[in-house]
């Protein structure tokens, strides 16, 4: 998938059928351009915006042989049953520990000891 930027502020989403070389698009484009994948969909639509949001951030990282790597991951609305122990489980050895390796983190903290 691609996504087109104009001027910062148009964004438009471009879908491919699979077996597509989107590649070959990428000479004629104008603006900034991204390609990015969908991993899946998932969540429960909501009619409405949720009051208040139940925003998440949450630290994830790794002990390395040179030290800790970690970066953070920010939520904007997670369901109001999910819980810490559902953060550990979900992210721990799943996610990247960082943007520059493909460590996978070990450890998961609250930014905020708000859950």
């Amino acid at each position: 998938m691609l996504r087109q930027t104009i001027d910062g502020l148009y964004a438009k989403s471009l879908n491919f059928s699979s077996g597509s070389d989107e590649d070959a698009l990428l000479p004629l484009l104008a603006g900034k351009v991204e390609s990015y994948s969908v991993f899946g969909d998932g969540g429960t639509a909501l009619t409405s915006t949720p009051d208040p949001l139940n925003r998440k951030n949450v630290i994830v990282g790794a002990k390395t042989a040179t030290g800790r790597i970690s970066t953070m991951v920010t939520v904007p609305h997670v369901k109001q049953s999910y819980m810490f122990q559902n953060f550990l489980s979900d992210f721990t050895g799943k996610l990247d520990a960082n943007y520059d390796t493909a460590v996978k983190c070990d450890y998961v903290t609250l930014k905020f000891d708000r859950l």
